[in-house]
């Protein structure tokens, strides 16, 4: 099994059993989350999302499981909606439980993922979006290099509000 290895964390092949416990671990830590609420979408949704991973893996995206040295299951990360013609990639990523963010786990993720996309896969470029009140992801991207380009005005809608998706952008040095 391929590994690739930052310095908090290593990135490996979600199976089947790592996408249930995903699912059953996901915490909503904030009055906005930032993905779509499903309430009453049983476990079993997991398996649908492997079969789709798998199905694409290597060719549209790369998905990968985020894990500690001592193999903890934290999360997931992933290079999405691949151009291979324009060497280009959307980033991915998420830590599940509320205990385990802000402790650099994404940040470090996302750097191995970066490393591994422009010298291992030769893309050029990796995207990412995020609304715009999501501090914890701008700060992550921004740490890894990412510059805001743009902003799509009120294109998220929760809880009655509108706001903005922020646009990352991440040109690899030639």
């Amino acid at each position: 099994m391929v590994q690739l290895k930052g310095e908090k964390t290593i990135l490996k092949t979600l199976e089947r059993e790592h996408c249930k416990k995903l699912w059953n671990d996901h915490e909503i830590d904030e009055e906005l989350p930032t993905q779509p609420l499903e309430p009453g979408r049983s476990v079993e949704n997991a398996d649908e999302w492997f079969d789709e991973m798998q199905e694409k893996q290597g060719d549209e995206h790369y998905y990968l499981g985020i894990f500690t040295y001592e193999d903890e299951l934290l999360g997931d990360v992933q290079l999405a909606n691949i151009d291979w013609k324009n060497r280009t990639a959307t980033l991915g990523i998420g830590i599940s439980k509320i205990e385990d963010r802000g402790k650099g786990y994404g940040t470090d993720a996302c750097a191995t993922i970066i490393r591994f996309a422009f010298d291992q896969l030769d893309l050029h470029r990796i995207s990412a979006r995020t609304a715009g009140f999501n501090t914890a992801a701008k700060k992550m991207l921004e740490k890894n290099g990412f510059e805001l380009e743009g902003e799509e005005k009120e294109a998220i809608y929760r809880s009655g509000e509108r706001h903005d998706r922020l646009i990352y952008g991440l040109v690899r040095n030639s």
